[in-house]
């Protein structure tokens, strides 16, 4: 689809007046129409670039840069529309990703970043370490990771669940050998339980909890040296209950399941770079 020249126009006329409304009073139109032009030059292009909300309008990064070049002699702003075009089409440029620290250490991520960067070395990958959700448009991120207790920011997200999880309590034979025996939750009181912010929200508040943090290493390693009982997801622990390290305390107690959820802003604007990228996520997650 071939980019117009007067739905670019239209989209400069909404920026210097601040919105859709005063640039279809400015030039005579329904807003409606404006409207509706503003997202077939959002199509054309292949990227979002407003974000709408019920008064104003924002720039996003592209709407920035197309913006930028809007100012430029014509013949710069044609091959700066085809340059922003091919860029959606290519494995190339960035991607960033918001991941809880928890997740960074994950063989399963891991082995994701390293295929992928191996796929597209031509792709640079930017990860920041979130672990509440953050605002995908305004900060520039093309995916987000979070357990499914985490409110999204943005309901119009698209949201895609991954990786069914539920977590337990294990502790050291040796921890348990040297106090008092756990055969209810409320047995818990008398120990120094260890957990992290999104499971801590899942247990009664009566029970105090002697360490929260957001490092499951942390809170494993500190389980199997016998420095309490660790309230972690199972597929963090199953490594070190296999190996004897640790053991299952309240085997018969279960506890809410709770997946990974996969958030990006909108599934119209995805470049191919970021399409690859979630199937990765989603292939080996399920």
């Amino acid at each position: 689809m071939s980019v117009s020249l007067d739905d670019v126009n239209l989209f400069v006329q909404t920026v210097v007046h601040g919105g859709i409304s005063a640039a279809a009073e400015a030039n005579g139109l329904q807003r409606s129409k404006v409207s509706r032009r503003l997202q077939e030059l959002e199509k054309s292009l292949g990227c979002q670039l407003l974000i709408r909300t019920t008064r104003t309008i924002e720039l996003t990064a592209h709407g920035a840069r197309l913006y930028e070049l809007a100012e430029q002699p014509i013949g710069y702003l044609r091959q700066g529309l085809t340059i922003m075009k091919k860029h959606q089409n290519q494995h190339s440029g960035k991607v960033r990703l918001a991941i809880p620290s928890a997740l960074m250490s994950s063989a399963a991520f891991n082995a994701i970043v390293t295929e992928y960067a191996q796929r597209y070395p031509d792709v640079s990958i930017e990860i920041e370490n979130h672990q509440e959700s953050v605002d995908l448009k305004r900060q520039a991120f093309d995916l987000q990771l979070l357990p499914s207790v985490v409110k999204v920011t943005d309901d119009s997200y698209v949201q895609f669940s991954l990786l069914p999880y539920r977590s337990h309590f294990v502790a050291a034979k040796a921890y348990l050998d040297k106090h008092p025996e756990i055969q209810t939750i409320e047995d818990l009181k008398n120990h120094r339980l260890l957990t992290n912010r999104y499971n801590a929200d899942l247990l009664n508040p009566e029970i105090p909890i002697a360490l929260k943090s957001d490092d499951l290493n942390l809170l494993r390693s500190m389980a199997m040296n016998g420095n309490g009982i660790a309230f972690i997801p199972q597929i963090h622990s199953k490594p070190a209950l296999q190996q004897g390290h640790l053991v299952e305390v309240l085997e018969d107690f279960s506890h809410p399941k709770q997946h990974l959820t996969l958030i990006y802003p909108s599934a119209m604007f995805l470049p191919n770079k970021v399409k690859v990228l979630i199937e990765l996520f989603r292939q080996r997650f399920q």
